[in-house]
């Protein structure tokens, strides 16, 4: 008879909630402190804390992380990447390139990695990425990502119809691009694009002013990868909602599920990934997480 692991205490649940909205903001702004605490096998939860309560506390933690991982697992697509083309050797050289990327400055690509990652990831992924579309690009392939909170999906939503993480509350105002639903009924698209939704700085596109409505009609809810190297997760989302502003040193903010999915707060992250563009006309590749 299989083991029956107990679930996480209220207590506990409500921390790691607490400190997952919080891990990206505090990794991304002291990356020196990281880098020592990651040397020294350290995080944030677990400073100020006895071995024996680290110990108990691992082990709900790993409960978590486990029914994480299998959820990830069902949701990942039917073709194995590491089984196609792409031996272990190269996949591992691939996000070794993306990670030593990540420690540059936040920015789009050069010609040549652009094209590299676009050719590789797209195997890995079995789906088309690209960093221009249609010819359009981000103003950033590379940053870092911010914590958000939930948004508003109709003019009636409220944060507790949201399943997961009302400790992220729930924005007073609604996405820059409208309503993710056409009406108070909320269908499984809208709660879909919400739940993996990016935000990223088109304000400061350099047609903006002339072209802002064209520009959002394009952008909106258009579907992104965002890749995280070093915990080798990527989660499909849509660009859901514009921002952040670039006084906060971040170039992209998303959800609260995208966070936690992508483990986009880890120390290892600190917050830096990838986003390009997925080619998906027919709207056959599914929102969420990928394990690579």
């Amino acid at each position: 008879m299989p083991a029956v692991i107990q679930p996480p205490s209220e207590k506990l649940t409500k921390l790691k909630l607490f400190l997952e909205k919080t891990k990206t903001d505090f990794y991304s702004e002291n990356s020196e402190l990281a880098d020592w605490m990651n040397d020294r096998k350290l995080v944030v939860e677990q400073l100020g804390v006895s071995k024996k309560d680290q110990e108990l506390q691992q082990i709900e933690i790993d409960s978590v992380e486990k029914e994480l991982v299998e959820k990830l697992a069902q949701s990942k697509t039917t073709d194995k990447p590491l089984a196609s083309k792409i031996t272990k050797e190269e996949f591992d050289s691939i996000m070794e390139k993306i990670v030593e990327l990540l420690k540059l400055p936040a920015g789009k690509l050069e010609e040549e990695s652009e094209l590299y990652l676009e050719q590789q990831l797209s195997d890995i992924l079995g789906f088309d990425v690209n960093a221009n579309l249609d010819g359009h690009t981000l103003l950033f392939s590379t940053g870092v990502m911010k914590a958000t909170s939930h948004l508003k999906r109709s003019p009636t939503d409220t944060l507790e119809n949201h399943t997961n993480y009302h400790e992220a509350g729930l924005s007073l105002n609604r996405s820059a691009f409208g309503w993710f639903s056409g009406s108070t009924e909320i269908d499984q698209t809208a709660i879909d694009q919400e739940k993996y939704y990016v935000a990223v700085p088109l304000y400061y596109h350099e047609d903006w002013n002339t072209k802002f409505t064209e520009l959002k009609q394009w952008y909106k809810f258009r579907k992104v990868v965002v890749i995280n190297p070093a915990e080798r997760i990527a989660v499909v989302g849509v660009i859901g909602d514009i921002g952040p502003s670039t006084y906060t040193r971040r170039q992209f903010g998303g959800s609260p599920e995208l966070i936690h999915a992508g483990k986009i707060w880890s120390p290892k992250s600190a917050g830096k990934v990838l986003l390009l563009f997925v080619d998906d006309p027919k709207n056959t590749v599914q929102l969420g997480p990928i394990l690579l």
